[in-house]
């Protein structure tokens, strides 16, 4: 049989632990119970504060895509494959996407509106005015893959608009360095064409070469083997 422990006087009159832990938690929260209770309402007002401005911002996403869907219907009817758009059309549609900027810029939607805007803003060969939209929505625009290609090809083409070729090589070469094969073969192309404006042939020659390689059935083929045809001369 084993024998207990012997519990001395000394042991006896030692304070047991938890009861010390205890009455030391009563005597704090008494002595601080309004500072914890000034916390406690703070903490509460913060939970609040959060739990409205999810709820506000869920409100506001939603009215600008409710803004945005109405530009893009505009625009898309300006742009149909049935009938050629008049320049008015586009404005009006930009008139929209301009709406949705100015009121919904922290948005999703005020973002991509950001896209539709260059793209417009290329058709009306405003090419300024397409180079600050696509700057700003690969500024603010997040890092989605296809929505950063997509600017940057549009950014390519606004410089291209302006005759900056430097610049426009510099954003088609972004679109290399990303790897993505999507709009991969496009970039080299519009890398050729740079080059060419800028009298570089050599380089030029380089660049529909990776072309063909990449995309040796497209429908720029034979076009692209003339350019190499006349260049290699």
């Amino acid at each position: 049989m084993v024998r207990g422990k012997k519990i001395t006087k000394k042991r006896l009159k030692e304070p047991d632990e938890f009861i010390t832990f205890t009455e030391r938690a009563f005597i704090f929260i008494r002595q601080h119970i309004k500072k914890i209770g000034a916390a406690g309402v703070i903490v509460i007002i913060i939970l609040l504060s959060f739990v409205f401005y999810q709820k506000w911002e869920k409100g506001k996403e939603e009215e600008a895509d409710r803004a945005f869907n109405l530009a893009v219907g505009i625009y898309q009817e300006a742009n149909s494959p049935n009938r050629e758009g008049s320049p008015s059309d586009y404005k009006n549609a930009l008139e929209k996407f301009d709406e949705v900027i100015r009121k919904f810029s922290r948005t999703s939607s005020g973002k991509l509106s950001l896209l539709y805007k260059g793209n417009i803003c290329l058709r009306l060969n405003e090419f300024g005015e397409a180079e600050k939209s696509y700057s700003t929505f690969l500024e603010k625009g997040g890092k989605e893959k296809n929505y950063r290609l997509f600017a940057l090809e549009g950014l390519g083409y606004a410089f291209e608009g302006k005759k900056d070729y430097e610049k426009a090589l510099n954003a088609y070469k972004k679109i290399v360095e990303m790897g993505e094969s999507f709009q991969l073969a496009d970039a080299h192309l519009n890398i050729g064409r740079c080059y060419e404006k800028l009298g570089k042939n050599n380089e030029a020659l380089e660049s529909y070469k990776s072309f063909l390689k990449i995309a040796p059935k497209s429908q720029m083929t034979n076009a692209v083997l003339r350019k190499i045809s006349i260049l290699e001369k």
